[in-house]
């Protein structure tokens, strides 16, 4: 199979006015200019932006066990929004949602911390250096 030396360039311009840099496949135009691949580019955006949405991301930084305290505080902070909930009440729920986190964070850190104790390397009964 022989390689081309000076691939075409795609003829299409950019947004922006500049000319496309990518390489010409078989039609004549790069992947994301060749209009047969219309629709393939409408669904490979469409499954992308899925890992983007507002939920996908705050899914991959909250841990599952802290989503329902989050949802709880979501929906209380459009209740004081609303005037439906005291914002003294909100504040409490605020202050024990804080102190659950630091509790799990400091639970999982030790943990790790333990974890990783188990891991080095026997040192004969001797304290290690600090």
């Amino acid at each position: 199979m022989a390689v081309k030396a000076n691939p075409m360039p795609c003829p299409a311009t950019r947004r922006d006015g500049q000319p496309c840099r990518g390489i010409a496949n078989k039609s004549g135009f790069c992947m994301a200019h060749d209009p047969t691949l219309t629709e393939e580019r409408r669904e490979a955006a469409r499954l992308g932006g899925k890992g983007k949405a507002r939920i996908a991301r705050l899914g991959k930084l909250v841990p599952p066990r802290l989503m329902s305290v989050y949802d709880a505080l979501e929906e209380a902070l459009g209740q004081v929004h609303d005037g439906q909930l005291d914002p003294r009440i909100a504040q409490a729920m605020s202050s024990l949602a804080s102190a659950m986190v630091k509790v799990l964070t400091s639970g999982e850190l030790e943990e790790r911390v333990r974890r990783l104790e188990e891991r080095q390397p026997s040192n004969n009964g001797r304290r290690r250096p600090r």
